[in-house]
């Protein structure tokens, strides 16, 4: 009896835990998380606690102290591992900018367009293939700055949602 106890009250335990990770975070508007400082490999679910979020930067720290040189993009955006964003990230109704950096992101949400009040998106350094999320990045009304370095991009598929659409600043950079 006294093991099934331990059990439970560990499982309690570190429930409560992962449930209060950002719990200092909650009510602040502009909130820095970098994974590895809290023990996380990728975006977890409790990042929908942070309804008073107006600018949420997520990055991993661990993985280089300088990025790879763009030339090499092509090859690292390939190779696993890949993640997604969790989907409470789109309740998130107060976010103006968005920076996910370095996350290994292969894919957008389908419903990215939840963000209804983001102007600034930063997707540098994932694995995405820019011309497969346009569909999607276009459905943000309000976005104005999007910055797509270090994921597969196609110039020309760039340049013709720029000319279609000559208020928003599209910055990336290619070798």
């Amino acid at each position: 009896m006294k093991s099934f106890s331990f059990l439970t009250l560990l499982i309690f335990t570190v429930s409560c835990e992962s449930d209060h990770k950002f719990k200092s975070l909650v009510d602040k508007e502009k909130v820095f998380i970098a994974l590895d400082l809290y023990g996380l490999d990728s975006v977890p679910k409790e990042i929908g606690t942070l309804k008073n979020a107006k600018e949420l930067e997520i990055t991993r720290t661990d993985d280089w102290t300088i990025y790879p040189p763009l030339s090499a993009a092509d090859q690292w955006v390939d190779m696993p591992p890949f993640r997604t964003i969790p989907s409470e990230l789109l309740s998130l109704k107060k976010l103006q900018k968005l920076t996910l950096i370095g996350l290994d992101l292969q894919t957008l949400p389908a419903d990215l367009e939840k963000l209804e009040n983001l102007q600034h998106l930063d997707l540098s350094h994932n694995k995405l293939t820019i011309s497969n999320e346009l569909p999607k990045l276009k459905k943000l009304k309000k976005l104005q700055f999007l910055y797509l370095s270090g994921n597969h991009i196609n110039n020309s598929d760039i340049e013709a949602w720029r000319k279609e659409n000559p208020n928003i600043e599209i910055g990336y950079l290619t070798e």
